[in-house]
């Protein structure tokens, strides 16, 4: 009897006390002190995931107001007592508009912004404490290299978080850059499950600034959450006020935007709504604005995180025409190479979701209080009332008292027809010439690395096409690659592929097929891969953010339609690449000029230092080349960032090196481990106190 009480207490203190856990950030920072640090080897850090509601303070729970940029309780309808710095700093705003639903991290939305150093190991543990909702963290950007089962995509790479659980992620932080980490199931990310996650390098040869802001930006919808938004864009969005449906909005070139109304936009959490009356006047609603604080003279680093669920953004900052792009994705990057090589100098750029960019700004303005402006690409000028889409947030020069600022002046008098506006990676060739911009597209970019590997990628091993579109007929135009929905598998296909049970059928998919299957294709070790990823056929006309998982790639070259230059009006798709079948899918295709198809043949084929990326975007009606080393053995996720299209079914998976595999399967076992040791715990307690 004894024994079997001290067996029941080594169980217990194995099992029912917390491992490595600290309540945050209550009882504790998110991340461990002692570690993160530039000496550390280790960066441990802790994430809660629960849901919240905005606009709510949280003990006692009171419904507040917005208004010049602070907050008052909702029934202080005269506006006289403003709520302390302390309570507002622990309220989630959103835009100030009404109270919604979000998911929170650490009590944070967005979640805390996690800081290491280049190759430490990274330990995070993830707490589910959301109700009913399963959910996994992916960290966008990390290679993972020799730990695929940490790549937090449910049914790729891992089963799902369930609610109550908690799961540790383990691996090592590279490569360098600015990255992410955020949900990957479902539309979880539209709802805030995302946060920043920032790698230092540990030789610091780098001639600019390192540390600087964190720029989180997102989307926003004032009434759905996700499954309701998944239903809305298969189904459209019924305008209540006048009983039609609400059209998608579409971009200066004509692409669309599928149906996911963006009322306004946040940074870092923070937005304000903006409404208009019928004269062009517009009025915000004096939400606070997340402020970065600067000094004159000296030059910052902004780094820019796109979370957004569907909208691209220009993002630019009020009366500081020139922003210096130092990075895209992480990667340096600059303007031409060796000796003729210069900064990348532009008024204004567009990201689009998943991408990431830093730019250094130079604080040599007369002090004041500045915007930084992330505004979406729409073309909303038909719309009456006016709308205006933008994130908003204050630069505030310190040697001058802050006051908070209205809308930006639309007449932008820097830009002129002599001397345009520089936009850098435009999903499109041209602006409306009345709007005096210039685009550059990101393969007009070169790489900066120090440690760039672009050589090993001069001669190809394959090339594959890759359609990402909704081709069909009516009433079956899902999203897919090559004509194939993905369907996700029941286990995670890394570790159990063997159980899969929808896999892709020659007799269902093909050139004039469509079909719903997981669709999968093997690489082999070590091999130079060129991949064309299209957007064509009868399913284009949407621009689609690329995120390869397990990899960087180098971006060769980008290829455009026709333009109307005066209007900026895509006319016709590219005639580069031919679509082979009757219906026009593009399920499958090849370039259209066979010579390009063996050695460098193509025109215009970035050889010299291409940039880096891994996250693209694919204009509508064009495509782009990209090349990577197939060196990371796992299975990983090729897929539309846009949350609502990959949930559709507009991505699949690379299994990479299946023969090198270098993972355990130490979630499903530790599952089941996990499962078994409380049935044994269970019964032992039972037993125990039966004898007793």
């Amino acid at each position: 009897m004894e024994s079997l009480r001290i067996l029941f207490f080594i169980l217990c203190m194995q099992k029912c006390t917390p491992q490595s856990w600290w309540l945050s950030p209550e009882n504790g920072p998110t991340c461990k002190t002692g570690t993160c640090g530039e000496t550390s080897d280790t960066c441990e850090c802790s994430l809660t995931i629960e849901h919240r509601l905005t606009m709510l303070t949280q003990n006692p729970p009171l419904i507040l107001r917005p208004r010049s940029g602070n907050l008052y309780l909702y029934n202080d309808t005269s506006y006289v007592n403003q709520i302390s710095e302390k309570l507002k700093a622990e309220v989630i705003t959103g835009d100030g508009y009404g109270s919604r639903s979000v998911i929170a991290i650490n009590g944070k939305f967005p979640g805390p912004t996690i800081e290491a150093y280049e190759d430490q190991t990274m330990i995070i543990h993830v707490r589910n404490l959301m109700h009913t909702d399963s959910t996994t963290i992916h960290w966008h950007g990390m290679h993972q290299k020799g730990t695929p089962e940490f790549d937090g995509v449910a049914f790729i790479s891992e089963s799902p978080i369930l609610p109550g659980h908690t799961y540790t992620y383990k691996f090592t932080a590279q490569p360098t850059g600015t990255n992410f980490y955020h949900a990957h199931i479902g539309d979880q990310r539209s709802m805030g499950l995302y946060g920043g996650l920032i790698i230092y390098p540990k030789y610091k040869f780098y001639s600019q600034p390192q540390v600087g802001f964190t720029v989180l930006i997102q989307d926003w919808n004032h009434d759905d959450e996700p499954e309701t938004l998944y239903q809305r864009m298969l189904n459209g969005v019924l305008d209540l006020t006048s009983n039609t449906i609400k059209e998608p909005t579409q971009s200066y070139d004509g692409a669309s935007f599928s149906r996911f109304h963006m009322h306004s936009g946040l940074i870092n959490g923070k937005g304000r709504f903006y409404t208009a009356d019928y004269y062009g006047t517009y009025y915000n609603n004096g939400a606070p604005l997340e402020t970065f604080e600067v000094e004159y003279g000296r030059s910052y680093r902004f780094r820019v995180i796109s979370a957004a669920t569907l909208y691209p953004f220009r993002v630019y900052v009020q009366g500081h025409p020139e922003l210096n792009i130092r990075a895209a994705d992480g990667f340096e990057i600059v303007r031409g190479t060796g000796s003729n090589s210069s900064e990348l100098i532009v008024e204004s750029f567009i990201i689009h979701p998943g991408e990431r960019y830093d730019f250094t700004l130079s604080a040599n303005k007369n002090p004041d209080t500045y915007l930084l402006v992330a505004e979406s690409i729409e073309d909303l000028s038909s719309k009456n009332p006016r709308e205006y889409h933008a994130a908003e947030a204050f630069i505030h020069y310190k040697e001058r008292a802050f006051s908070y600022k209205g809308k930006d002046s639309e007449n932008q008098d820097h830009c002129t027809s002599v001397a345009p506006c520089i936009t850098f990676n435009c999903p499109y060739l041209y602006y409306p010439t009345s709007m005096r911009r210039r685009c550059i597209t990101f393969d007009q970019a070169n790489s900066n690395e120090y440690l760039t590997k672009s050589k090993e990628v001069q001669i190809v091993d394959e090339t594959l096409f890759f359609n990402f579109a909704f081709p069909g007929e009516p009433g079956n135009t899902p999203g897919s690659v090559n004509g194939r929905q993905f369907i996700y598998p029941t286990f995670p296909i890394l570790t159990n592929e063997a159980a899969l049970t929808t896999p892709c059928k020659a007799s269902e998919c093909g050139e004039d097929q469509i079909c719903s299957c997981t669709y999968s294709i093997e690489l082999a070790s070590d091999w130079i891969y060129q991949f064309v990823i299209t957007n064509l056929g009868n399913g284009r006309g949407w621009s689609h953010p690329i995120h390869l998982h397990g990899h960087n790639f180098y971006v060769m070259k980008m290829g455009f339609g026709s333009y109307d230059t005066n209007t900026g009006k895509l006319l016709a798709s590219t005639t580069d690449i031919e679509c082979i079948g009757t219906k026009n899918y593009c399920n499958e295709a090849k370039w259209a000029n066979s010579s390009w198809a063996t050695g460098n043949n193509i025109p215009g084929l970035q050889l010299n230092n291409p940039p880096e990326k891994d996250t693209i975007i694919v204009p509508t009606g064009g495509y782009v080349v990209i090349r990577f080393k197939a060196d990371n053995p796992g299975a990983w996720f090729f897929h539309c960032h846009i949350d609502l299209h990959n949930t559709n079914g507009m991505g699949m998976v690379f299994l990479e090196s299946k023969d090198k595999y270098p993972f355990k399967d130490s979630k499903a076992n530790s599952k089941e481990e996990g499962s078994h040791q409380r049935l044994v715990l269970f019964t032992l307690l039972v037993l125990a106190f039966t004898l007793y």
